[in-house]
């Protein structure tokens, strides 16, 4: 194992249990055709994941990469069960050249489905927004990601989706630099698909685990950092875009899957 990987778990049975737990939320809830996963610790656990009853069934491939982010050791990851498109003579890119890039964990896949043609971005930035510091290298990181869009996403003739643990809050600088990525234009390129949810009140995508139980007590405040910013020419083509809060109780992690429904 990679010394530098951060394991969670403290036995094996607990390990198969979350994985158990994981598989039935994507097969009973999520049902996606691509799932962006975040906080990957290795190739090997993703195809522990989809060789999960029930979810092998659903014929997913797995997509990933080493991050550069020592760490955490954690990398972004894609299941799809719909071909994907290849650019660069690969089906996963980073497009990493420099090798102090302070976006460590990022990922980008290409699709083209009907009439979409989707470069979806995927990134896990720094964590802890009520930290000046910590937010300023977020900062620095969205930035990276504003040329990943404009360079090989839109250059490319693809129509940009980013989404992730952006660990930052939709009214605050890095939510607005990733949404105006093209300054040369007026006004903002990527819109939150969290603004279609309704009730507002539930446009919350994970918790903090004050007494560290591993569940969420109503008493500890919740949050959106997790997020899926599309771009404006999609709106007409967005069913649904949802927060399924699934199990209620966070008891399988502190953040709920976001999910949309794009029609083709």
């Amino acid at each position: 194992m990679d010394e530098n990987r951060k394991d969670p778990w403290n036995d094996e049975a607990s390990l198969e249990k979350h994985r158990g737990d994981l598989a039935r939320i994507l097969i009973e809830n999520v049902h996606a055709d691509v799932v962006c996963v975040l906080e990957s610790t290795s190739e090997f656990a993703l195809k522990k994941l989809v060789a999960e009853p029930g979810l092998k069934s659903m014929g997913y491939r797995i997509y990933h990469l080493e991050s550069e982010d020592v760490a955490t050791g954690q990398d972004v990851a894609f299941l799809a069960r719909v071909p994907l498109d290849r650019i660069a003579g690969k089906e996963i890119n980073d497009f990493r050249q420099e090798p102090r890039d302070p976006l460590t964990k990022r990922a980008i896949v290409y699709l083209t489905s009907g009439k979409l043609k989707l470069g979806i971005l995927g990134m896990h930035l720094l964590a802890h927004p009520d930290d000046a510091g910590r937010n300023r290298k977020r900062a620095k990181q969205a930035i990276v990601a504003t040329s990943l869009i404009r360079e090989e996403i839109v250059a490319r003739g693809y129509t940009p989706v980013v989404l992730g643990d952006l660990n930052d809050f939709d009214n605050r600088k890095v939510i607005r630099v990733l949404k105006d990525f093209n300054r040369k234009q007026p006004g903002d390129e990527l819109f939150n698909a969290a603004e279609k949810i309704q009730p507002p009140a539930e446009r919350y995508s994970s918790y903090w685990d004050l007494n560290k139980n591993g569940m969420w007590d109503k008493e500890e405040p919740t949050s959106l950092i997790d997020h899926i910013l599309l771009d404006n020419s999609l709106s007409t083509h967005l069913l649904k875009a949802e927060i399924l809060h699934v199990p209620k109780d966070g008891s399988v992690s502190d953040h709920w899957p976001v999910v949309v429904e794009l029609e083709k």
